[in-house]
């Protein structure tokens, strides 16, 4: 799976993020996003490639546009937008369908959409980085459970299978 993440959008769903945001921690926030998604690569336990576009800089009077922070690919927009960049990922993706955008911005999930990328919203997606972190290699998207079934419902599907039920 390929992340492609609009970052300040979702870091605001996270508490403690949402909180640096609002005392005008943004490095601090930025950080503490990066290091959330290096968590969820780590507790994934299947193949995981994260994209994380940034608005604006890294941080004031940097030039970097692009970096790879342990395994994860960061971007930052500097004069555009993390929307624009996204949109540009997208059109050059050579299989969107394995590709998650997140984003609660209509105009970025309708873009998605149209490419064939899965969307998947800001909230959504903060819940679902709290679940595989909290029980790591499970997908919480995954919900089938093993059904049980009782020795007498066992019994008949035995049965039928032998091909002793429904004969005359």
């Amino acid at each position: 799976m390929i992340l492609v993440i609009d970052a300040f959008n979702a870091i605001y769903k996270f508490d403690d993020l949402e909180e640096h945001m609002h005392r005008g921690q943004l490095e601090s926030a930025m950080q503490g996003f990066i290091r959330r998604m290096a968590r969820l690569k780590e507790a994934w336990k299947k193949p995981l490639e994260i994209h994380i576009f940034f608005d604006g800089k890294k941080k004031q009077g940097d030039e970097t546009d692009r970096e790879s922070v342990g395994g994860l690919k960061c971007y930052y927009s500097h004069d555009r937008s993390a929307d624009y960049l996204i949109k540009q990922y997208l059109i050059a993706c050579k299989s969107p369908g394995e590709v998650r955008t997140v984003s609660s911005d209509k105009q970025v999930q309708h873009f998605a959409k149209q490419s064939r990328s899965h969307v998947q919203s800001s909230e959504e997606f903060a819940k679902w980085v709290q679940e595989v972190i909290s029980a790591p290699g499970r997908d919480p998207e995954s919900k089938k459970q093993d059904p049980q079934m009782s020795a007498r419902d066992m019994a008949y599907w035995m049965d039928m299978f032998r091909g002793k039920k429904g004969q005359k």
